[in-house]
């Protein structure tokens, strides 16, 4: 099964709260601080949480820090929430076989600068085979939620991967993710954090 597990962030959005795997998620309702708005500009990252599961793949091996990101697609309008989100969540979640043994940062140039997604990246715990790749693509995204100033949106999003050779059938499976995105000062919105919930594999 393709599961792609993040360093997972309490996302400071205030009401709803999701149980995945035994790790608290607040993934709803903007609550606005000081301190949070100073997180979301370049501040402190926002704290992460690492499920049991997580902790034990860690204790396995050494993971170093992947390397450095690629510019972002040029074709991408950072002053748009929605085509940010899909652009970081096919980015975040597309592997090859060279990324085992290290996180994978290819989609940090979406993120706000400071938070794990930008710092820490995509932790690779299933890495594609050697010879295959995994690509992704959004198929729906969904506002759920924007604070009163609107400067935070949390949006539900599903992501389709598809992993095996280049030009050859590939298995798919079907992620459910939720990323939150903030308006920076310059009114370019970057992910402040992200974390799938579930997946399912696609006959």
């Amino acid at each position: 099964m393709n599961r792609r597990s993040l360093v997972r962030p309490f996302i400071a959005i205030g009401g709803a709260v999701l149980l995945t795997g035994g790790a608290v998620l607040v993934v709803s309702v903007f609550v606005l601080t000081r301190t949070d708005a100073a997180e979301l500009v370049g501040g402190p990252p926002l704290g992460a949480v690492l499920s049991e599961q997580d902790r034990r793949d860690l204790d396995a091996a050494d993971v170093s820090r992947g390397a450095a990101p690629p510019p972002v697609d040029p074709a991408v309008d950072l002053r748009d929430p929605s085509a940010v989100a899909r652009a970081y969540l096919a980015a975040a979640n597309g592997l090859t076989a060279a990324d085992s043994g290290h996180t994978q940062l290819r989609a940090a140039g979406y993120a706000v600068p400071g938070s794990p997604p930008a710092t820490v990246g995509v932790l690779v715990l299933d890495p594609p085979p050697a010879g295959s790749v995994r690509t992704a693509q959004v198929r729906t995204l969904e506002l759920l939620t924007t604070d009163r100033g609107d400067r935070r949106r949390g949006y539900r999003a599903a992501v389709e991967t598809a992993t095996g050779p280049p030009e050859s059938p590939a298995a798919v499976h079907l992620i459910t993710c939720y990323v939150v995105l903030a308006r920076q000062p310059n009114g370019q919105w970057l992910v402040a954090a992200d974390t799938p919930e579930s997946e399912q594999e696609i006959p």
